[in-house]
């Protein structure tokens, strides 16, 4: 279930806003949170139910094994079962998400396992990982029940696609928060947000790019072209994912719950190093904090600085998907991470702030052809294309008619101020006036109805981090 559908928008979440608040006139914490749980199964079973039982055992197996952590006395021991907690986690991520890919790798394809992907593994993985580390390193306690482990580790909105939650963060909240009217106001609005950036703007360009790297091969759309489809994915995969988050975040505060934002204006970046603090910062902060510090992080002098970042960004690339494309993705990106971090450290140079952003833009959007191309074939065609004449022909008409669409066009416009803090400070000034607060509600509940007829009209309607 995506929060981008009708069966989400006009059935699912009216249900849970009514039963959630029927059971809030109690005041008892313990029965708003199964009410939550209850839910959260649901939203689960109704996009994966096969694979239900395997996120429930998983949730059992972590909840005891946590607490045997939290109350072992002896340090070997303590150690050893923190061990076995955080191998059968990553076993078994490994198992869903690597194992085609490794067996098609060793075997070849006679031989391949062919393992369907749990919706969302990656993320819930991550969360219930920083959970164990947390405990284990005594900066949490464990879950005091069950269902209140099932709850943090399956709470559906941020199931899926994230962000990715820390118990610290939520603990106090999962014993006592508050749902007000004006909880319920923002998170509303920030849903809407979303949902408008989703559907208006993500889709529309996602559209050009599906039709663009589905008919590589039969056209070639030289360098041009070439570069503005990939440009359209960049920011597709930008608004999109930002969406999400913000979909996320409304909805949870709508129930009381603080997530931690994901996003913060990356593409005003002057570095890579700095890209990667303003980008899916729930991931970043993951990787720095569990991976890279407990590596030595930058302490153990420069060499070792560079080769923790690129362990970490190989880690990463691999995380995002299971193709190599992805863990090439991973190392192009570590390249420039310890490109800046020589220049700095050891030279002290420091590129001007717009030739830093456009710097980062450049090489951001380069490194989003090989995150959107997964298989060499493909990769030849589109770099073929890149560094050759256009040549178009009938297949390339609807490809061509969508982009010089008045709609469309108007749709980019708006997506590239997106990559701004432009609406941001258009807002804040608006604020300043009596109805500038009905000005910016007003808008946003037309645009809202528009995203909901579009996406009640077309079926086009994909979310890019459900594969993850």
């Amino acid at each position: 279930m995506v929060f981008s559908s009708p069966v989400f928008l006009f059935l699912f979440f009216p249900l849970c806003l009514i039963a959630y608040y029927f059971i809030s006139k109690t005041g008892v914490t313990r029965y708003q949170n199964i009410c939550l749980l209850i839910f959260s199964i649901i939203f689960y079973a109704y996009g994966s139910l096969s694979f239900l039982p395997i996120l429930l055992i998983s949730i059992v197996i972590n909840y005891y094994l946590s607490r045997k952590i939290r109350f072992t006395k002896d340090k070997k021991t303590r150690k050893l079962v923190f061990i076995i907690t955080i191998s059968f986690n990553i076993l078994l991520l490994f198992i869903f998400k690597y194992a085609n890919l490794f067996t098609l790798t060793l075997f070849g394809e006679k031989y391949a396992t062919h393992i369907t992907l749990p919706i969302g593994i990656s993320f819930y993985t991550f969360q219930v990982l920083s959970y164990i580390c947390d405990v284990y390193n005594k900066k949490v306690k464990t879950c005091d029940t069950l269902d209140d482990m099932a709850l943090f580790t399956m709470l559906f909105p941020q199931l899926i696609a994230g962000p990715i939650v820390r118990y610290k963060s939520i603990e106090k909240q999962m014993k006592k928060r508050v749902s007000n009217y004006t909880s319920f106001y923002n998170g509303i609005y920030r849903f809407m947000k979303g949902f408008i950036k989703k559907i208006i703007f993500a889709n529309t360009l996602g559209r050009i790019t599906d039709l663009a790297f589905s008919q590589l091969g039969y056209y070639t759309m030289g360098f041009a072209l070439s570069m503005f489809t990939i440009l359209c994915y960049s920011i597709q995969i930008y608004l999109d994912f930002w969406a999400y988050s913000d979909m996320a975040i409304g909805i949870g505060e709508i129930f009381g719950f603080t997530f931690p934002e994901n996003f913060n204006m990356p593409f005003v970046s002057t570095s890579i190093t700095e890209f990667w603090t303003r980008w899916h910062i729930s991931l970043s902060s993951f990787f720095r904090d569990y991976v890279y510090i407990p590596l030595g992080g930058s302490r153990n002098g420069l060499t070792r600085t560079c080769i923790n970042l690129t362990i970490v960004f190989a880690l990463s690339g691999f995380w995002h998907g299971a193709g190599f494309n992805f863990l090439f993705w991973g190392f192009y990106n570590a390249l420039f991470l310890v490109i800046e971090r020589i220049l700095t450290t050891k030279y002290n140079i420091k590129i001007p702030k717009v030739l830093g952003i456009i710097y980062v833009f450049v090489a951001w959007n380069i490194g989003m052809i090989f995150f959107r191309i997964e298989s060499i074939k493909d990769l030849n065609l589109y770099l073929s294309g890149l560094f050759g004449k256009m040549q178009l022909n009938f297949y390339a008409r609807p490809l061509l008619s969508s982009i010089f669409n008045p709609t469309f066009v108007v749709c980019f416009i708006i997506s590239i101020l997106y990559l701004t803090p432009i609406f941001d400070k258009i807002k804040k000034y608006l604020y300043k006036y009596k109805y500038g607060y009905m000005i910016v509600d007003l808008t946003t509940i037309v645009l809202f109805a528009y995203a909901v007829i579009d996406m009640l009209t077309t079926n086009f309607n994909p979310f890019i981090y459900f594969r993850f």
